[in-house]
């Protein structure tokens, strides 16, 4: 590429801002914003629109991809925005914005099964709970906001996973620390890949005591405009009072309400198409 690329655009990076990449964090922003206002980039054409001498740069670009805020295409050799940026986004504006638009949802949910309901967000290869109404019967599941779970054993966990983007997906699957917490676990990649089709067919993940013996759950997704989850909704309840057919008997009431929250989402997301993907 040559230096017809660089943008004149006020809203896009410039070719050089020594000013910004006077000192080393500097000098990473500067390249980070770079890629992701020009990107894919070639390390040459980073080179010449940084301005960066080629060894910081090498050394800036090796940094930012281990934190996954960057990643390199082997096969084109290129530099591209990485799935982090997208996960920090999201996890600041949806902690913002999701638990005041889906409160009443919650409520609405937990007033018809008496259970634990919640909604979630990714966080890496876990999830991360950003609000919840609480069952007030004397045994039920009790959560905390900032609970964090693993994405493979866990309702949302699943239905997050199958509501990304592929190669996102990929990605996250390959960094996954498999561990059985109970019996029913799943804990290897081929039967994790056969779940989240079976997850994406029907549009809901059931947690079958996976994560917790004595507990049982079901999910659904909220999706952006692209149909890429956002954040997931559950209900999960002790499997002595509640069996299977009893967490199908939610289900419509359960993705009713995910689908509500991505509608008033919408505004911040663009016009939600739903969850199929």
């Amino acid at each position: 590429m040559s230096s017809s690329r660089k943008s004149t655009d006020t809203g896009r990076v410039s070719a050089t801002n020594p000013q910004r990449a006077a000192g080393g964090i500097g000098r990473a922003m500067y390249l980070l914003e770079l890629v992701a206002a020009e990107g894919p980039l070639r390390f040459a054409e980073l080179l010449e629109m940084s301005g960066i001498p080629k060894a910081t740069l090498h050394r800036l670009l090796n940094e930012l991809a281990d934190e996954r805020l960057i990643q390199l295409d082997e096969r084109s050799l290129t530099w591209s925005s990485g799935y982090r940026i997208l996960e920090l986004a999201n996890r600041i504006w949806t902690r913002c914005d999701i638990r005041e638009l889906a409160r009443d949802q919650l409520l609405a949910l937990n007033a018809l099964s008496g259970e634990t309901v919640q909604i979630a967000v990714l966080a890496d290869t876990h999830v991360v709970v950003i609000d919840h109404v609480e069952s007030t019967r004397s045994v039920r599941h009790s959560i905390s906001v900032g609970n964090r779970e693993p994405v493979y054993c866990t309702g949302i966990g699943k239905v997050m996973l199958a509501w990304c983007i592929e190669e996102q997906q990929r990605d996250i699957i390959s960094r996954i620390s498999f561990a059985r917490f109970t019996p029913n676990t799943i804990t290897d990649k081929p039967a994790l890949m056969r779940e989240l089709a079976l997850v994406s067919q029907r549009g809901f993940a059931i947690d079958a005591e996976e994560r917790f013996l004595g507990s049982r759950c079901i999910a659904a997704p909220v999706v952006d405009s692209t149909g890429r989850a956002i954040a997931g909704v559950s209900i999960t309840a002790p499997s002595f009072r509640t069996d299977e057919a009893e967490l199908l008997s939610w289900r419509s009431a359960l993705v009713s309400a995910a689908a509500e929250i991505s509608r008033r989402l919408a505004p911040h997301t663009g016009t939600v198409g739903g969850s199929a993907h």
